[in-house]
């Protein structure tokens, strides 16, 4: 990821795997330093998740993703980009609903072709925020709870605020 200079990948049942850019001027020990337990926070997250069966449509990797990201900034005590979510984030999450059927992962998760990045981990970890203030439940205490449950309930949340 050229913002960070890392990237990594969960491979269920048990596995992850982290790669550094080497020739980044920062040097592999300060992108060790800054970004491997976040990293690692946010795909422990999604071994854990995935234990109960892999995510399947879009909607399940924007909550997946989203997830994963909230647990890596409450626990890993990270700010990723990724996870902060502009002011029209519920316009995003109204794309994503109505035009996700057949699209493709990596426009929506990494860079859509109208230049927004990260769409699908923004409106993701929004929904999950919303969830978690609506249940009270943390993203650790919701991992295993199923895509539309989450949506449920940040859509309860909205409703009632």
């Amino acid at each position: 990821m050229p913002e960070t200079g890392e990237g990594a990948s969960a491979l269920p049942p048990d596995m992850v795997i982290w790669t550094v850019d080497r020739m980044r001027t920062e040097g592999v020990q300060q992108i060790i330093e800054r970004q491997l337990r976040g990293t690692l926070f946010h795909e422990f997250h999604h071994l854990v998740r995935f234990a109960t069966g892999g995510p399947m449509t879009l909607m399940d990797h924007v909550i997946s993703e989203g997830m994963a990201t909230a647990f890596e900034r409450d626990f890993g005590k990270t700010k990723p980009e990724w996870g902060q979510y502009p002011a029209d984030v519920a316009d995003w999450v109204g794309e994503l609903v109505s035009g996700s059927k057949g699209a493709s992962q990596n426009e929506w998760l990494f860079r859509h072709p109208d230049g927004r990045r990260w769409v699908g981990y923004r409106a993701g970890t929004f929904l999950v925020d919303q969830a978690m203030a609506e249940s009270k439940q943390s993203s650790a205490d919701m991992i295993t709870m199923p895509t539309a449950d989450v949506i449920a309930l940040a859509l309860r949340y909205q409703v009632g605020r």
